[in-house]
């Protein structure tokens, strides 16, 4: 079994992993345009936090005051359409310029990679310590029943177990780690605030069948 991990420990919202578009519901039983369609807002959010010299570890109450004031400023969520992943790197561009004194590095955005690259472009991103906005689809067309599985994992004796626990569409998520064994391929992910893990071939199956690259890829962040 093969691991790629980040090098700094993940987001934390007391004690989630990473953030959760759920939180922004102002009515617990009350759906909002952010709440509904804020993922790729979340995920924007949290990779920023990440490879900033910002705290990574918050209070909710700091999270959400937090990712109100990104959607007012930068990554404006359209209600029904959320953000598209072009529009994703665009405020990323923006945002790397007017806050450079929160990195110590310079990057380069652009949204989606080749799919014979993807892979690599990943695990390349995780070496340098930047998560991965990854999308999946089926894009514009809305209505469609199939959804990509997400696993949980225990491990016995050292050898991974995946079991699965729920599953997604329509959704960005961010990759923070891989592990890679003689049988599987999977994308350690953040969604909802949870731990989760998706089969790469799986994936890779899901946009085929069901969406394509121009929709489900990542958001490709690259060290200058």
């Amino acid at each position: 079994m093969q691991k790629v991990s980040l090098k700094k420990e993940y987001i934390s919202v007391d004690g989630s992993y990473g953030g959760n578009q759920r939180w922004l519901r102002k009515d617990a039983d009350k759906a909002n345009t952010l709440s509904d369609y804020g993922c790729g807002l979340i995920s924007a959010n949290d990779v920023l936090l990440h490879i900033s010299d910002k705290a990574n570890s918050t209070s909710k109450e700091k999270y959400i005051a937090a990712i109100r004031e990104m959607n007012r400023r930068y990554f404006h969520v359209l209600p029904f359409l959320g953000v598209s992943g072009i529009m994703l790197s665009f405020y990323m561009r923006i945002y790397f310029l007017m806050h450079r004194k929160h990195f110590d590095r310079r990057y380069k955005v652009r949204w989606g990679v080749l799919p014979k690259k993807q892979f690599a472009c990943i695990k390349e991103m995780l070496e340098n310590d930047i998560p991965v906005v990854l999308s999946i689809g089926p894009g514009l067309i809305r209505g469609r029943k199939k959804e990509l599985t997400l696993y949980s994992l225990n491990e016995t004796d050292g050898k991974p177990h995946f079991t699965q626990v729920n599953s997604v569409k329509d959704h960005y998520v961010n990759v923070t780690g891989i592990i890679e064994t003689e049988s599987s391929t999977m994308l350690e992910i953040s969604s909802w605030g949870k731990k989760y893990y998706i089969d790469y071939n799986e994936y890779r199956d899901f946009v085929r069948k069901h969406d394509n690259y121009l929709f489900s890829n990542i958001l490709y962040i690259k060290v200058k």
